[in-house]
């Protein structure tokens, strides 16, 4: 990687990088083929909001979840402080690991195994992104298999019109740095981009012993495109894309008590010392485009993905559980006292290896053509997808001494999880927009075919000879249908309407769940939306409600759970809400003359009712093991979000100022008294989240047309609030952290 680096670096020299990643004239043959919605103006079927080049980088952020959260509808949970693995929800969906929405980068499913273990341990490197969309609402069903909350597609760079070569250099609080460069150009028949970035530091959690807490993330990206000559009878173009990503990161699983918490809200106990994750990701994909006739464009793609993932973390101390230490480290004391280093004894270590693999085909068709006044555009879509998660979790022991850990009893592979999970996926749908004048009516189907197959083993056949196999399968086909219309009241006013069948696999099948084979999520969607847009001012109202015939709860370490990864059904429950955003420029809507600088106001709110409608014993997991009565609120959904910016444009330079405010959050199924965390509560009583507030800064400033010089300041006020209670404790946000950096791209 050095290596590359520094090569890239001679060959491009010290280059201004562009506030606009992609070209707005960029060919449309890559981007109709990985966008998944190419009309970005006012007329979809549906909510859907795209985070533009300019946007990502006037905000300058390393971390998704600062700018995801721009999006109404968007519920993030924060974990390590990076935005690493981002907690993402659309619409009342479980957060947890990203699980439960259409994850995509560039069109194509991004999550290691989307069928058979849908966790995003991975998460595509956001520092090296151009754009981000996000879908709700009816037009989804196209981008299965889950179709309740949303979708959620990341952008790479584009592949340049021209030869552009920029580069990006960063440093800032806790050692973290950033390094990127990209190069590409197209040329008469052959075109490419190169994509190279590191991010590093090294953490701003303080082990008790001291010692790293950070992370070192590296990859490469690459397209290389052939295409037909721009007077060929037949255009088709062809593009090979790779991405190796590697991840190498010293972070754990354990949180905080409240009480340490309070005293040093980025403390890391000592028996985390040893907690590390390596990851590495290879996801190589080939796109054909071709317009047979005229009004048709066929897109299909082949992809492969292989992605392993090693957390190695404490799992028990003294023999007792984190969470029952968390809980009451009083009435375990002596346990506690080995988790900080103060006493000696055993710890119960765990390494946490997992191979994920996912392959697929999938083609998409667009053909539009016009009868009369009626405007007909047709798309359909078919993939086949395969994708498989092999766990195979080891056991150690070892001893703390005088606040080292050292090793005392090495596990054999596989003594603690030792199986396969498979996911066979063939889903297609079929879309239809027509249009008569100002009214668009989309109607939409989608349909999926999977097949889920567990092989478990058993803890004491490590090499897999099949003595104690235990498996279980499933098998399940649903169609998914939706409709959306759009009507055009004039030329800045519209109004949609939309439904749509929500739709989520049951995740794996267990062979040891006393409640049966879980059954897929399913749900119906509606949602109403108005949206102005005079270019000054646009805002978009939306309400949605979205009531779950056979919600699903998961059991996974990630989200407090006893870690089975066992999915259960949990009846009827109702997602309400409200949407609204708006955009608009202070100067421009005064109408003030002889001013050469723009005051651009963003403004989200959502607000979110989510409720358990049916009585009945939780199984377990991220809702917990006790009685959840209806009425109940559904736990880490929200109900409150407010994110707001405003900004200073002129030709040189660009300031921005954002602020996310996240209400109280419920993180069990309760109603009634809210109880938060306090001196005189228990890690178990507590039932939700105080309310937070972050502010962050960021301003751009350029030196002339090849070199610019940008610094940010994220969480102004120093914020120490608890951002979240998984997975093993409370978390926090990440301090005041300062960033400086410079830009550089060549001349065109």
């Amino acid at each position: 990687m050095n290596q590359s680096l520094a090569f890239l670096f001679f060959f491009i020299g010290m280059q201004l990088h562009s506030q606009d990643l992609v070209s707005d004239t960029t060919k449309t043959s890559e981007l109709s083929s990985v966008t998944i919605y190419a009309d970005k103006s006012k007329s979809i079927p549906g909510s859907g909001q795209y985070i533009s080049p300019k946007i990502l980088q006037q905000l300058n952020q390393i971390n998704v979840n600062n700018v995801v959260r721009l999006i109404p509808g968007v519920s993030v949970r924060d974990e390590e402080g990076f935005g690493l693995r981002p907690n993402i929800g659309l619409r009342g969906t479980p957060v947890n690991r990203s699980a439960r929405i259409t994850l995509m980068e560039d069109g194509i499913l991004i999550a290691p195994a989307p069928y058979s273990d849908p966790s995003a341990y991975y998460f595509p490197s956001f520092t090296r992104m151009a754009g981000i969309e996000i879908l709700k609402g009816s037009s989804q069903i196209k981008y299965g298999p889950y179709t309740i909350g949303g979708a959620l597609n990341l952008l790479s760079v584009t592949i340049p019109e021209s030869f552009k070569a920029n580069a990006q250099i960063s440093y800032g609080s806790f050692g973290t740095n950033l390094q990127r460069i990209w190069v590409g150009d197209s040329h008469k028949n052959f075109d490419y981009v190169f994509d190279v970035n590191r991010l590093a530091s090294k953490g701003f959690k303080e082990l008790d012993n001291g010692g790293n807490t950070g992370f070192d993330r590296r990859d490469i990206m690459g397209k290389v495109r052939w295409h037909s000559s721009q007077y060929s009878t037949l255009q088709q173009s062809l593009t090979l894309k790779f991405v190796n990503s590697t991840e190498n990161g010293n972070e754990t699983y354990l949180g905080l008590s409240y009480e340490d918490f309070k005293n040093n809200h980025v403390r890391r106990y000592s028996a985390t010392q040893k907690d590390h994750l390596d990851l590495s990701h290879n996801h190589v994909s080939l796109l054909h485009t071709i317009a047979p006739i005229n009004r048709l464009d066929i897109n299909t793609s082949v992809y492969f993905c292989n992605t392993y993932r090693d957390w190695a973390r404490v799992n028990t101390i003294g023999g007792q559980s984190l969470m029952s230490i968390l809980t009451d480290p009083t009435t375990h004391l002596t346990a506690y006292q080995i988790m900080i280093g103060k006493a000696n004894g055993d710890i119960d270590y765990q390494s946490a290896a997992r191979t994920y693999f996912s392959k697929g085909i999938q083609s998409n068709a667009h053909y539009n053509f016009k009868t009369g006044i009626v405007n007909h555009n047709l798309q359909l879509g078919i993939r086949y997808h395969m994708d498989q998660a092999d766990r195979y979790a080891t056991r150690s022991q070892y001893v703390m001494t005088e606040g080292k850990m050292i090793l005392s009893s090495v596990g054999v592979k596989g003594n603690q999880e030792n199986q396969i999970r498979n996911g066979k996926s063939l889903s297609s749908f079929l879309s239809y927009d027509l249009r008569v004048n100002k009214l668009k009516i989309s109607p939409g189907l989608r349909f999926e075919n999977i097949i889920l197959d567990l092989q478990n083993y058993g803890l004491s056949d490590v090499e897999r000879t099949g003595t104690n196999l235990k498996s279980a399968s499933n098998e399940l086909s649903i169609l998914v249908p939706g409709i959306g219309i759009n009507y055009e009241i004039n030329s800045i006013m519209n109004v949609f309407i939309g439904s749509h069948k929500g739709f989520s696999p049951p995740g794996m099948p267990s062979v040891s769940s006393t409640l049966g084979q879980a059954k897929a999520e399913t749900s119906v969607n509606y949602e109403l939306g108005y949206r102005y847009d005079n270019n000054r001012f646009k805002a978009q109202v939306v309400g949605f409600i979205n009531h779950y015939n056979n919600i699903l709860g998961s059991d996974n370490l990630s989200g407090g759970g006893a870690g089975t990864g066992d999915m259960f059904n949990a009846g009827i429950a109702m997602i309400q809400g409200i949407e609204l955003n708006c955009n608009f420029d202070l100067i421009q809507s005064q109408k003030i003359s002889a001013i050469n600088f723009n005051v651009p106001v963003s403004f989200s709110f959502t607000y979110t009712d989510a409720r358990f409608h049916e009585s009945f014993k939780n199984a377990g997991g991220d809702w917990g093991t006790e009685i959840i009565t209806d009425g109940d609120r559904i736990p880490f959904t929200t109900p409150l979000l407010l994110n707001s910016s405003i900004a200073f444009e002129n030709s040189r330079t660009s300031i921005s100022l954002l602020g996310h405010y996240n209400g109280t959050t419920r993180v069990k199924p309760s109603h009634g008294d809210i109880i938060v965390p306090d001196e005189n509560v228990k890690y178990s009583e507590v039932n939700a989240i105080e309310a937070y507030l972050i502010l962050d800064l960021s301003a751009n400033y350029k030196l002339n047309k090849n070199f610019a010089i940008f610094g940010t300041v994220n969480n102004i006020t120093n914020n120490k609030a608890i951002v979240a209670n998984l997975p093993q404790g409370y978390r926090p946000n990440m301090p005041i952290a300062f960033t400086v950096g410079m830009k550089f791209e060549m001349p065109d």
